[in-house]
């Protein structure tokens, strides 16, 4: 490799070896452990003996290969196809959302290409604003199959591909359904791996803005678990002092920053992953003693609540009735914190900070809201939180931390590990084997549920009850357990729809290699050792919401504000002209067979989707 020699498997995918040897040839196309299609031809390589530049990606490594990455025809090449590239690209760098974080932006800037040597029309296709999450705008679509193969290879959901011919190409759902009416699950990973500004969160700062400039609003935010250790990678001070590189937990500098922006209180959505824990435990046990609808869900990612109602509609009844951590805390800022406060409801703004897309989707579902209005009024992704923060001039690492808010501020370990895959499950476990034996475990008692794969199985002894624990990373991992039956084998599946969990949510820092996710994870376990308490009923707070307003898990008042119901809308009502929103639906599903089946037409027309050709 220009002049080195470099030794590795043979067969090897050529530009990965490249990037591992010194030569980070450029790519917008290729997404790594999936094979390169060539689609961008921006990493051409030259080999020795072949007149044509190959594409590096979808070039295998042989013996004897003589490889030269930045010769003058490769490097002319690559400005020839970064000019064709923006030769139909939209001029308006100046305002777009991924400005100085967009590849195409650095790849010109790194190859000298400062102008245009080709002009063409751009092409005459609006965007779709019919996603509450996701914004596209195909005019700014390279066309790379980034997005596409994330959906469909990674996700396995399927959701959409490229339509059309010539000017007219874009990525779309089938059939010409507009995002909202397709089986996209909002989880916002086609937004991580978009090179461009062509898939972005919907942005919703200047709702924000608007909110915190109506001096009639008291506008209060919750932040999740997950935000705490990705939001603060751009600081300086977003390390911890003894160089291990696990990310610091900067929650209190940034209840400090978003004091200094405006927001009259700030609270933490682990509040509301204890509460969670409370009632989603008293929901497992009382199944596991009826041994009815067992498994039971998990319910905190909406991407994966999502999911089962539309690819696996006739699984709705297994999904756990109670709220996600967001949920529970809107109803308890719209509820119990005016009293408390002595304000309005109708005055409070609830503004929620997630790592997620699919969050602001769930805070449309009528069915979490009261009277038509919903629970949270605004959800801001942490990308969104960055720009929040850099528009208004603060600085959080250099802000002295501050406390969350009383007293919907305090939590427990158990609440901190939500944010990684398999934490939910271990703070269930946790909970459940203290109301079982009157005892609290040890901390690594339930750590096997955690880890990387996307489908990990755990049995564990409860007192004498043995608990078949399944826990899924990533929406292709669910598919997997839902369609071969698996999932009958289990009592208690925890799903989350982003690979990895929460720390490497669809609204999480981009350009993120799985060494720092898993540094994530690592930060979130830090603050679960630092806590006095390790499961949810040790949090004093909970206990004394029960005590105010609740009375006891699972009671009626808990029933009417922390838990809703889930409706099916089977993937071929969908396609043949049903509503895109499963919870505008009237009615909910109380029993395996209310729920209804996907058929044969939807099962039909999600295989047939699976095809690259099926367009």
């Amino acid at each position: 490799m220009n002049g080195h020699p470099v030794e590795a498997p043979a067969g090897a995918n050529l530009l990965e070896v490249l990037r591992s040897s010194g030569f980070p040839v450029p790519s917008l196309c290729y997404l790594e452990g999936l094979p390169g299609i060539g689609a961008c031809r921006l990493c051409l390589v030259e080999l020795a003996g072949d007149r044509r530049l190959q594409a590096s990606c979808a070039t295998r490594v042989r013996e004897g290969m003589e490889v030269l990455t930045h010769s003058p025809r490769v490097l002319e090449a690559r400005r020839a196809v970064l000019q064709l590239m923006l030769a139909g690209h939209p001029n308006d760098c100046l305002f777009c959302q991924r400005s100085d974080d967009c590849d195409l932006q650095a790849l010109a800037r790194q190859y000298g290409v400062r102008s245009r040597d080709y002009e063409t029309d751009l092409r005459p296709l609006p965007p779709d604003p019919s996603s509450p999450s996701i914004a596209y705008d195909p005019q700014k679509c390279l066309l790379c199959q980034r997005c596409v193969r994330t959906c469909s290879e990674v996700q396995g959901v399927e959701a959409i591909g490229l339509v059309r011919r010539g000017m007219r190409m874009q990525v779309s759902p089938p059939f010409g359904l507009d995002w909202a009416k397709s089986g996209c699950t909002y989880c916002g990973q086609c937004t991580l791996v978009c090179p461009t500004g062509a898939l972005t969160e919907k942005d919703d700062v200047s709702r924000v803005w608007e909110a915190l400039e109506d001096p009639t609003r008291v506008v209060v935010a919750q932040i999740a678990p997950a935000v705490r250790v990705s939001v603060g990678e751009a600081w300086a001070r977003g390390r911890e002092p003894d160089g291990s590189g696990i990310p610091a937990d900067v929650s209190g500098r940034l209840v400090s920053a978003l004091k200094a922006v405006g927001f009259h209180a700030v609270f933490d959505t682990q509040f509301g992953a204890d509460l969670t824990i409370m009632e989603e435990t008293h929901e497992l046990l009382a199944r596991l003693g009826s041994g009815k609808e067992l498994p039971l869900f998990t319910s905190c990612c909406p991407a994966w609540v999502r999911f089962v109602e539309l690819h696996f509609p006739d699984q709705v009844h297994h999904l756990s009735s109670c709220r996600s951590p967001q949920g529970m805390m809107g109803s308890l800022l719209r509820r119990y914190y005016p009293r408390l406060a002595g304000v309005d409801p109708e005055r409070v703004t609830v503004v929620s900070i997630m790592p997620c897309t699919a969050k602001k989707y769930e805070a449309t579902r009528p069915e979490l809201g009261t009277d038509g209005r919903s629970d949270v009024d605004i959800v801001l992704t942490t990308r969104e939180l960055s720009r929040l923060l850099r528009q208004a001039g603060v600085d959080p690492g250099a802000l002295p931390p501050k406390p969350f808010d009383d007293p919907l501020g305090e939590s427990t370990g158990a609440a901190a590990i939500f944010g990684a895959s398999g934490g939910v499950a271990e703070a269930a476990l946790r909970e459940a084997y203290h109301l079982a034996t009157g005892q609290t475990a040890a901390r690594p008692e339930f750590h096997l549920v955690r880890g990387w794969d996307d489908l990990r199985a755990v049995e564990f002894d409860l007192n004498g009850t043995q608990v078949r624990c399944a826990v899924v990373s990533g929406l292709k991992g669910a598919r997997r357990l839902l369609e071969t039956g698996e999932y009958r084998s289990y009592d208690f599946v925890e799903v989350m729809a982003c690979p990895g969990g929460c720390i490497d949510g669809g609204g999480q820092p981009r350009h993120t290699p799985l060494e720092r996710v898993q540094r994530r994870g690592a930060g979130l376990d830090a603050i679960d050792s630092r806590k006095p308490a390790h499961t949810s009923h040790e949090n004093e707070t909970i206990q004394r919401v029960y005590r105010d307003l609740l009375g006891e898990p699972g009671s009626v008042e808990a029933h009417h504000l922390l838990h809703t119901s889930y409706t099916p809308l089977p993937l071929n009502e969908l396609l043949l002209g049903g509503d895109g929103d499963p919870a505008a639906r009237t009615g909910g599903v109380g029993a395996p067979d209310e729920g209804q089946a996907e058929g044969e037409q939807g099962a039909a027309v999600r295989n047939g989707h699976t095809s690259p050709q099926h367009n």
